[in-house]
């Protein structure tokens, strides 16, 4: 999947608020959407490399968007919207090594009292799972939030309800990034989230995780990895 049609390479300057950063392009400073309003710890770092998506509008507050920035030897994504697009396209080409079998699926469900990121349909009922999107990593430990969130707290509590309803239920960790060999909650963030997750999972929520391939212009699916608790 291609992060956007022009795509053009910048210094990361500093970040005035979560949802803006300032760029220096061509030794020029731009404002630059940042689409991850998480605390991206460890990436968005004065004078690391970024690449951005331009694409000016008038509906647009800045021209361009902050989707990539170098960290080390590899390209990371912060753009957490793609992690579903990537579900998306993996769930039509039947080609998630954990889900199989289902025969058609749904995103963006209503279902209790909140939108799901998909529902599969099985030849014995219903799967809903939601996707979370990780860009912290420490020693190719994937850790999921970075910051408190609260809406996926409230999302595993009613995965928990459906699977006491006899329905599937499944959190897919995607990890925009290459380094990521495994993933975990981050308690020291969020405590609360860690201690529902432990307990989805002793209730029968499903559990996966899957790193990316990033590359310069482009992002795809890569490689399952384990979730560990």
């Amino acid at each position: 999947m291609r992060f956007g049609e022009k795509i053009v390479e910048g210094v990361f300057l500093e970040r005035p608020n979560r949802y803006l950063a300032r760029v220096e392009i061509n030794g020029e400073e731009v404002l630059a959407h940042v689409p991850d309003p998480g605390r991206l710890p460890g990436l968005l770092l004065a004078q690391r490399k970024v690449r951005l998506v331009h694409q000016p509008s008038e509906k647009r507050k800045t021209d361009y968007t902050l989707v990539l920035v170098r960290h080390g030897s590899i390209w990371v994504s912060t753009f957490p919207a793609f992690a579903n697009s990537l579900v998306a396209n993996a769930l039509m080409e039947q080609s998630l090594p954990f889900l199989k079998g289902y025969s058609g699926f749904a995103g963006e469900v209503k279902a209790g009292n909140s939108r799901f990121d998909f529902r599969l349909s099985f030849p014995r009922g219903a799967a809903y799972v939601e996707v979370k999107s990780v860009s912290l990593v420490e020693d190719g430990i994937g850790k999921f939030p970075d910051a408190p969130t609260q809406r996926g707290i409230k999302h595993v509590k009613e995965l928990i309800e459906f699977c006491d309803k006899g329905y599937r239920a499944a959190v897919l960790f995607v990890s925009q990034r290459s380094d990521t060999e495994s993933i975990t909650c981050n308690d020291k963030i969020d405590p609360e989230f860690g201690e529902c997750l432990r307990l989805a999972e002793k209730e029968g929520v499903e559990l996966y995780g899957m790193n990316c391939k990033v590359t310069p212009t482009t992002i795809s699916l890569n490689h399952a990895v384990e979730v560990k608790l």
